[in-house]
């Protein structure tokens, strides 16, 4: 589904989540684009090709596996969280973003991390190195940025 507000195109996906109707989002004009991936088990081929190149992207990079495998929560839970239906690790998250990041993206703000099984410098060390791998220069050319849901995320402009 594709709505317009202020000359901005918003397009709605559905993705791979263990909830109601769980979307993804694209804003988009003819100069730039904006991907907003949240709870989601997976990156689809699919949803790849839809998002690649976008100027920024707002990624889902929910937890570290180790810290996830280690945790109180019950085996069940764990397992959820794991799956296709549950949310993506640092590390798939990394290299998701390796197959759809261009020379047009310059910011990834890694989102919906898990309090419980990841921190930020471990989500900012995990991707990069894997990003680095992909030779992804994120010191010049693209930026990881943190976001926490009680402190709001400095306005940058695309």
């Amino acid at each position: 589904e594709t709505k317009s507000i202020a000359g901005f195109d918003i397009e709605s996906f559905n993705v791979s989540h263990d909830a109601i109707d769980p979307q993804f989002y694209i804003f988009h004009n003819d100069y730039k684009k904006l991907t907003m991936i949240t709870d989601t088990g997976y990156v689809s081929d699919r949803m790849k090709g839809m998002i690649r190149g976008s100027d920024a992207f707002i990624f889902e990079s929910n937890h570290d596996v180790d810290m996830l495998r280690m945790c109180r929560y019950p085996w069940k839970t764990k397992q959820r969280i794991l799956s296709d239906m549950g949310h993506v690790s640092n590390e798939d998250a990394a290299h998701a973003m390796a197959d759809v990041i261009t020379g047009h993206t310059k910011r990834i703000y890694l989102s919906h991390l898990s309090q419980d099984n990841n921190m930020k410098d471990l989500a900012r060390m995990s991707v990069g190195q894997i990003l680095q791998e992909h030779d992804i220069d994120i010191f010049n050319e693209v930026k990881l940025c943190d976001t926490d849901k009680a402190i709001a995320t400095p306005i940058y402009t695309l």
